[in-house]
């Protein structure tokens, strides 16, 4: 059947019946502004969060209250693990808010991601992001705070919130074009290339960031495809399989670029 006949909402819908866990999708075609969503709802973040915690960090750059250039020692009171090389630093270690904004996305470094919210403050960063209307999007703990989470104080976002903020990225209209530039730019060094980019032409660029908790495995970005653009977000939860999820992922980014570069 040519793609006429049959919608990309259907054939990620074959691909996501026979599995376990639940999938939430968002994925715009940034040529035509085809959006297409599969249950689109608010769930814990992960490190999805990390991408508005860049964002209030670049805001406040450009407001003169943060200084990228400035050095912030490594305490042993803010190492966590999880994640990133920070964890292992020795105490002391001077480390600018540049990098830690560096490590914070491309190496999802959760004790970086710390000390950037102490610095810009949790109330600052859910302020920038009721600003970017993502009303689903919250942030009430830090990283690798699991008893917070007992608590119920969890982070959330959605497909939707995280599609619009990548959207806004790449349209140079979430702070400043320069500003938004660099970011895309982070966001094009991430590490964990096991979901988005795993299934797609050797080559291509991805602008993403991961996510990871038992049970969840997400990714967002922008891929840049020779003969088209598109945002893709993929969010899940109760995975049994964390490895059988990054397949998944990386088969629905397979799926949607196929679509849309063989579209007449």
């Amino acid at each position: 059947m040519t793609n006429d006949k049959v919608s990309l909402d259907n054939i990620l819908s074959d691909i996501l019946s026979p599995e376990a866990g639940v999938y939430s999708i968002a994925a715009k075609d940034l040529n035509t502004g085809r959006r297409w969503m599969i249950n689109p709802r608010r769930q814990p973040s992960a490190s999805l969060i990390k991408i508005f915690i860049m964002i209030e960090a670049f805001r406040q750059y450009a407001h003169g209250t943060l200084t990228l250039n400035q050095e912030q020692p490594i305490r042993t009171c803010d190492q966590v693990g999880g994640a990133g090389p920070l964890e292992h630093a020795l105490p002391g270690t001077m480390v600018t808010y540049q990098k830690l904004i560096e490590l914070m996305i491309t190496e999802s470094d959760n004790t970086a991601t710390n000390i950037l919210i102490n610095k810009l403050s949790m109330n600052a960063i859910n302020a920038t992001i009721q600003r970017l209307d993502c009303p689903d999007t919250l942030l009430q703990r830090k990283m690798m705070d699991f008893a917070s989470a007992a608590q119920g104080y969890e982070n959330y976002t959605s497909v939707t919130d995280i599609l619009r903020v990548f959207e806004q990225l790449y349209n140079h209209s979430c702070l400043i074009p320069e500003l938004d530039e660099t970011m895309l730019t982070i966001l094009k060094g991430q590490q964990d290339r096991c979901k988005i980019p795993l299934g797609l032409p050797p080559g291509t660029v991805a602008a993403h960031k991961t996510g990871e908790l038992d049970g969840i495995e997400h990714d967002a970005g922008i891929i840049y495809g020779p003969n088209c653009h598109f945002i893709a977000v993929f969010m899940t939860e109760n995975l049994p399989d964390a490895e059988r999820g990054q397949t998944i992922i990386a088969k629905l980014t397979q799926t949607i670029y196929q679509y849309l570069h063989t579209l007449d």
